[in-house]
């Protein structure tokens, strides 16, 4: 798998993004050294007052009195280290023969913990990384020796405080320090008050917090992994499935030959599994539909076909002018049919293209319709009659004028094609709730029920043979008005009465 793939997995992200949470601890780990800084100048800043004080003490009794400064140690209680040493740095009196500090012991130290040694040898070469170098430090061997002549007495002993860091002897990682304060007494130093301090209880505290803080890292590792590996389950591995279902949808052909697999989840992954569904129900019963009306179309054009090219064989065959008149007055009529099937074709094809394009505007339904059915007065004269109800409250609908037209105009065609010699057709409009619903009634043969659906099916035509006979019919009328009302978001339904047949058309209304 290549790398930019890889880091582009959102289960990757995920592990990164929990392995940021991760490394909080590792931080806090990191300034525990500053911290360990910042305690260690704490502790020679109160060495130090100490040891200003203890020399101001003995200076005031102008001389290195072994018995006074030795009475003077053993009642000074701290835990600090006093050494007092004379002109030439020798020892002349030692806190610790008078309050020896407790053994230190690194046994049962938290750095022997198995964790924290495998903490630190993964963190130590970082820390090498990061920080710059410090200068070694020379080995303590005070302990062991009383005459202590180190580069902190000789500044002392020069009149200046001096200040040494050792390694303490013994090996237990820590170091003493050391601050030497000359003892000035009658204008002339008589002698040095020596401060020392181990850092190993320090160093101790710290280990046990590095070692929680490691403890703390390890568990929110193990979390974030798990988290990761929850969120994979959850979340990954749905889209994988969404993706599997995607790749094997279509064929090679592009044939849709399945479908998403919708999911019960309640999440956002869910939703999109069951929108996707969805669309793609919504899709196949498109392509079946359009699959279904090429080969209606192709069905439609094989009678006209065959007429003309019987009229064409026959015209070569007959030489009679009646004959063949009759014959190019056929070929004449199917080829008219043929551009009418043609037109209501391209009609029905564009209308879920350019309807939503088209600019809507208010229409006012009551004198739309008085206008067509004059206009159907006027063509009809006395074969039919027309009577319209409207109601006096406005019934206003956003739409494309024309393509109300086409409506209401199918609509009555068909229904005028039903009606009987001076039948009457009955126009009823009016308000219903949200709607407007407008009724077209004929006095004709009614529609049986195996019919009421299938009559908005495109090329479906059915005529009794009490109707007249109406060569513009194409089967395509209906389905051109359903297509219309329902892409204004409207139903159109067929009902049959005890006489004759009603179709209701209902249309969103406009807010007032």
């Amino acid at each position: 798998m290549r790398p930019a793939r890889f880091t582009a997995r959102i289960s990757t992200r995920l592990l990164a993004f929990n392995f940021l949470l991760v490394f909080l601890p590792v931080a806090g780990s990191l300034y525990l050294g500053a911290y360990e800084s910042r305690l260690e100048t704490a502790e020679i800043r109160s060495m130090t007052d100490d040891a200003r004080l203890l020399a101001s003490i003995i200076a005031r009794e102008g001389s290195l009195d072994a018995g006074a400064v030795a009475d003077l140690l053993r009642r000074w209680h701290t835990d600090v280290r006093f050494r007092i040493l004379d002109g030439g740095g020798s020892v002349v009196a030692d806190s610790r023969a008078f309050a020896p500090p407790q053994q230190q012991h690194a046994k049962g130290s938290p750095r022997h913990n198995t964790l924290y040694r495998i903490g630190a040898f993964i963190v130590r070469p970082i820390v090498r990384l990061v920080q710059p170098p410090e200068p070694p430090l020379e080995v303590d061997f005070y302990d062991n020796t009383d005459h202590l002549l180190g580069n902190e007495v000789r500044e002392a002993l020069r009149g200046r405080e001096g200040f040494e860091k050792k390694i303490t002897a013994g090996g237990h990682r820590s170091v003493t320090l050391y601050r030497a304060v000359p003892v000035i007494a009658g204008g002339r130093i008589i002698g040095v008050v020596l401060a020392s301090q181990n850092t190993f209880p320090i160093l101790q505290d710290l280990y046990a917090v590095r070692l929680g803080i490691l403890r703390i890292f390890v568990a929110s590792l193990l979390a974030a992994i798990l988290v990761s590996v929850f969120f994979s389950t959850t979340i990954v591995k749905p889209l994988r499935q969404l993706r599997f279902d995607a790749r094997t949808i279509l064929d090679r052909r592009g044939q849709v030959r399945g479908h998403f697999k919708g999911s019960r989840r309640q999440d956002e992954i869910g939703e999109l599994s069951r929108a996707l569904e969805r669309i793609m129900r919504r899709l196949d019963s498109h392509v079946k539909l359009v699959e279904k009306f090429a080969s209606d179309v192709s069905h439609e054009f094989k009678n006209p076909l065959a007429s003309i090219r019987t009229a064409n064989e026959m015209l070569a065959e007959v030489n009679d002018p009646a004959d063949r008149r009759r014959f190019v007055k056929m070929v004449e009529q199917e080829v008219a049919r043929m551009e009418k099937l043609l037109t209501g074709v391209r009609e029905i094809s564009a209308i879920d293209v350019q309807l939503p394009r088209e600019e809507k505007q208010p229409i006012a339904v009551g004198e739309l319709l008085a206008k067509i059915i004059d206009g159907f007065r006027l063509r009809e004269g006395e074969q039919v009659k027309f009577e319209v109800m409207t109601s006096d409250e406005p019934l206003v609908v956003d739409a494309s004028e024309d393509r109300l037209i086409q409506v209401f105009e199918n609509v009555l065609d068909n229904a005028v094609s039903f009606s009987p010699q001076g039948g009457t057709l009955r126009i009823a409009a009016s308000a219903d709730g949200a709607f407007v619903v407008t009724r077209i009634s004929d006095e004709g043969p009614g529609i049986s029920e195996a019919h009421t659906t299938k009559i908005f099916e495109r090329f479906f035509t059915y005529r009794p043979a009490t109707a007249r006979r109406d060569s513009r019919h194409t089967g395509l009328g209906l389905a051109i008005v359903k297509a219309i009302v329902e892409g204004y978001g409207g139903t159109i339904a067929a009902i049959s009465e005890e006489r004759g047949a009603t179709f209701e058309i209902r249309l969103p209304r406009r807010a007032a």
